[in-house]
């Protein structure tokens, strides 16, 4: 009988996971798995007719100049965005853990960019950066017209405006994890280390950041898929200009699928990427998974 009733429950629970698990096959699975097929073609996108060409769209990826800027551009965005945005997020942490006046408001107020789509983020700074945008207004209203800058058409400085936007946006969002860290750590060690002398730079450095790497783990790994796939501000502010030199991999695909019509190397560039994402989320889980500790 508790046999029979274990099996009831089981397919009961097969059943009610049915629709969840087909939707998350069709919609995640499916589309990876015809990614990986399409790579070895030259499917237009739009046409049933293709044919194999194996491993040729893999060797024209280190071959065409495009690409090579594109994927600097993305690791000198993601590094920028993770090293900067990372002692931003820490030291926000650092300040409004304590039970300081106002803390809650500004918590608040620095996690509100996070929820908001970066696509509404691109077209709300868009006012802001353009020649003829509210900054460069006040730079000449304050009498600073030497800083006045074509901001997202300067192809030394737009990236940096990128990164800027991008740390903005996502500070709130890594001080929430950081806080958390930060506040699980127990009193007791706190005053202990104060007791043995450890203060300021050196408290931070052998007691704080050790007992938080776990929360360094999990931000430390979502900044890096986040910084690595950006689309959405590059293609809303610059369009991957001037000169490409905004140009990153995700728009490169988008480029090649959907204005050169070649969905079978587009396929075969997000693979690569995707492994190469794969690659580099791995070897830092392994790092900062090492340098956790227990208390």
């Amino acid at each position: 009988m508790f046999h029979n009733r274990a099996k009831q429950e089981f397919m009961y629970a097969c059943l009610f996971l049915a629709p969840a698990l087909t939707v998350f096959l069709i919609f995640k699975y499916y589309p990876l798995m015809m990614t990986l097929f399409y790579s070895f073609t030259d499917w237009d996108g739009f046409s049933s007719r293709y044919s194999f060409v194996w491993f040729d769209n893999f060797i024209h990826i280190f071959q065409e100049s495009k690409i090579y800027g594109a994927f600097y551009n993305t690791i000198y965005f993601a590094v920028a965005s993770i090293v900067i945005g990372t002692v931003f997020q820490l030291g926000l942490a650092l300040i409004l853990v304590n039970k300081v006046k106002g803390n809650r408001f500004f918590r608040t107020i620095l996690y509100m960019p996070s929820v908001i789509s970066s696509l509404i983020i691109g077209l709300t700074w868009i006012s802001f950066f353009q020649y003829n945008g509210i900054i460069n207004q006040v730079l000449e209203r304050a009498g600073l017209d030497s800083l006045v800058h074509n901001w997202l058409a300067d192809a030394g400085i737009t990236m940096n405006v990128l990164v800027a936007i991008n740390i903005w946006q996502w500070a709130g969002y890594g001080m929430i994890i950081y806080m958390t860290g930060l506040q699980a750590i127990p009193a007791e060690v706190n005053e202990a280390a104060s007791l043995d002398g450890a203060t300021g730079w050196r408290k931070f450095v052998l007691i704080t950041l050790p007992l938080i790497m776990p929360s360094v783990t999990i931000n430390m790994f979502i900044s890096i898929t986040g910084a690595l796939r950006v689309f959405e501000l590059p293609f809303v502010l610059t369009g991957g200009g001037p000169m490409n030199s905004t140009n990153t991999v995700t728009m490169q695909i988008y480029n090649t699928a959907f204005l050169s019509n070649q969905f079978g190397y587009a396929s075969s560039i997000g693979l690569a990427f995707f492994l190469f994402i794969a690659v580099i989320t791995f070897l830092q889980l392994r790092i900062t998974r090492r340098l956790e500790v227990e208390y």
